[in-house]
């Protein structure tokens, strides 16, 4: 983890204690961003040493979610098949003892994620319109909850 990564998690830290403004998480639904939203909440494996500080337990995910493909009618041509390499992480992560414990909200989408076998990017939900994320998808979120 580069120096970077550690004054974004020092500054959302901020915002959490100093200003309790809460911190929602966008990400692709696919391993990866999915991965990255575990790190921020949980920290990293390879910064153990510093686990306290570089962690976000306030963190929530506001999406992309698995489920969210079949909510908003995602078309076809916007999922994209699950790769080896993708089953594989999904499958690691499905393993962590805090996804059943802490998240199992978490773990039953990536599960879900697994099950359909295919991923999609945040830029898919604007298949319905170009202002969707921005007019809909984020502020119905929020307001109503959507967010785990």
């Amino acid at each position: 983890m580069n120096s970077s990564v550690t004054i974004i998690y020092r500054f959302l830290r901020l915002l959490v204690e100093k200003l309790r403004l809460p911190v929602y998480c966008l990400v692709d639904c696919d391993p990866y961003g999915i991965d990255i939203l575990t790190t921020f909440r949980f920290g990293s494996m390879q910064m153990a040493y510093d686990a306290k500080s570089l962690r976000l337990p306030q963190i929530r995910w506001l999406g992309a979610f698995p489920s969210d493909s079949e909510k908003y009618q995602l078309p076809q041509q916007c999922l994209l098949p699950l790769t080896a390499e993708d089953k594989q992480r999904v499958g690691g992560m499905l393993r962590r003892c805090y996804m059943e414990r802490e998240v199992p909200y978490w773990r039953s989408e990536l599960q879900l994620l697994l099950d359909r076998g295919v991923k999609f990017e945040i830029e898919a939900l604007s298949a319905h319109s170009l202002s969707f994320l921005s007019d809909y998808y984020l502020p119905s979120k929020i307001r109503n909850g959507g967010y785990i």
